[in-house]
Order: structure tokens, then sequence, then C-alpha cells
């Protein structure tokens, strides 16, 4: 294969998904079957494939199994070019069918809903899930959330949470000699934040770092926070001491409906 004709084709399908937030993998994948290039981004990945058996440039598409493509390959557009017989004008052919591919409506449209799905799949952790991640940094929390269940049936999230985890973390955020486990803690606690639902994200600002004590400790979690969760910790500190009472109950309105038969 021409490196030449191999980088025009590239180079313009890199052009057109630069746009929509993708980047070029560093270096070419190199393949038995042919040479490879590959384009990374939220949610889905492209790759463009040129088989030296086949003859032949392939654009295709995967979802993204966390950094990496997770390999079920759809193709997109596949064209024949051998480098010995076909000429630019052919592989220029190749480098607007893929641009068109990648630019069009109904590509586009599935890139965004893959955008999507990825972040609805991603802020689905629960408070169950939530303790269960704190397991591997304190053993104890297991046989505690098992008797929580036991006892009640269901793990009392916001309870737990104060009555359980957060002595665990304020002991240990408060032991200078723990600096990989307090760094493994504040990772948790960012990651929770961002792939959680609102239940898990309250109990991270609200009971979680809100009852952290001592100044020290407090200042050394908050400069390992990421920029969500010290937004969301700055409008907790204003609920901090406070009590809020809960919702009055509103009186259900009646209505009156005058019989169909007396009309």
């Amino acid at each position: 294969m021409d490196q030449k004709v191999f980088e025009m084709v590239t180079g313009s399908v890199e052009t057109a998904l630069n746009g929509q937030g993708f980047r070029r993998t560093e270096g070419e994948v190199k393949k038995e079957e042919g040479r490879e290039v590959l384009f990374l981004g939220e949610g889905a990945a492209y790759s463009v494939l040129y088989q030296e058996n086949g003859k032949r440039f392939t654009l295709r598409t995967c979802d993204m199994d966390g950094e990496e493509p997770n390999g079920q390959w759809k193709t997109l557009s596949m064209w024949l070019y051998d480098p010995d017989t076909d000429t630019p004008a052919q592989a220029q052919s190749i480098v607007e069918d893929f641009t068109e591919t990648l630019t069009g409506p109904k590509q586009t449209a599935a890139v965004k809903a893959r955008k999507k799905r990825k972040k609805d799949d991603d802020s689905n952790v629960d408070p169950l899930f939530f303790f269960n991640r704190f397991v591997g940094l304190f053993p104890e929390l297991k046989d505690e959330l098992n008797e929580e269940r036991a006892v009640y049936g269901d793990v009392r999230s916001v309870t737990f949470a104060r009555e359980r985890l957060l002595p665990k973390i304020n002991a240990l955020v408060n032991n200078p000699a723990e600096k990989d486990r307090i760094a493994r803690c504040s990772q948790l606690l960012n990651d929770l934040y961002i792939a959680g639902d609102m239940d898990v994200r309250s109990i991270i600002t609200i009971v979680v770092l809100n009852g952290i004590e001592g100044e020290k400790a407090v200042e050394n979690v908050r400069a390992q926070m990421n920029e969500d969760v010290l937004k969301s910790y700055k409008s907790a500190l204003k609920m901090k001491g406070k009590k809020v009472k809960p919702e009055k109950k509103k009186k259900p309105k009646k209505f009156t409906a005058e019989s169909l038969l007396n009309r």
C-alpha cells in the first residue's frame, strides 16, 4: 500500500471526526491482515482498515468498552483499491465517500445516540452499588451491609452512610500515614459521583463530605476532589448544621362533578 494514499484516506477521516470529538490513536496499528488506524470517542470508535490480501479499504465502527473499542465492528463502507493498478482519482473517491458517510445526518445522529446511551448507562449507580465499592477499602463493611439487610430488609441509604461508612472515612482521612488509602477513597468518591444517581450524589456531598471532621482532613480531601464534586460540595456546605423540616403533605383537592343524567 502506498503510504501517501493511506495517509490521504486516514487523514480525511481524521478531519471529519475531529469536529465530533474523536481522537486518532498514536501511531498506526499494524495487523497481519493489513494496516489500521483507530479513532476513539465518547461511546464510539471508528477504524480505517486496509487489507493487503483483499486490496480494499474498510470504514467501520463499534461501541467503546471503557477506554477501548469493544471489537464488535460494523462495516459502514468498503472500497476495492489496488495500488498497482488504481489511480489517485479512485483514491479520492474513497476519501469523498468516507467523509460523506461520517458527516451525514444518519451517522452523526448515531454518534449522539451512543453518547446519550453511554451517559445514561453510566448514571445508574445506586446507593447499594456505592456501598459495595467501598468494601474493597473497608472489608468490614460487607458484614455490616448484610446485617443491615437482615434487620431492615433493605439498606437505609442515608442512615447507613452516616452511621457506618462516614466514621470509617473520618478515621481514614485523619490518619496521615494512610496516604495511599486516602487517595483511593478520594478517587472512589470522584468516580462514583460522576456515575451515581441523585441519591448517591447527595450521600457523597451532604453526608460524607459534609461529615468529615478536622480542618486538615477537610483540606486534604477537597484537594483531591474534581470540579464537579467541589461545585456541589460548596452548595452542600450551606446545609451543614441545618435541620430540614419534612415537606408538609398537601391536602388533596376536591372536585364536584355534575351527573350527566341531570344535564
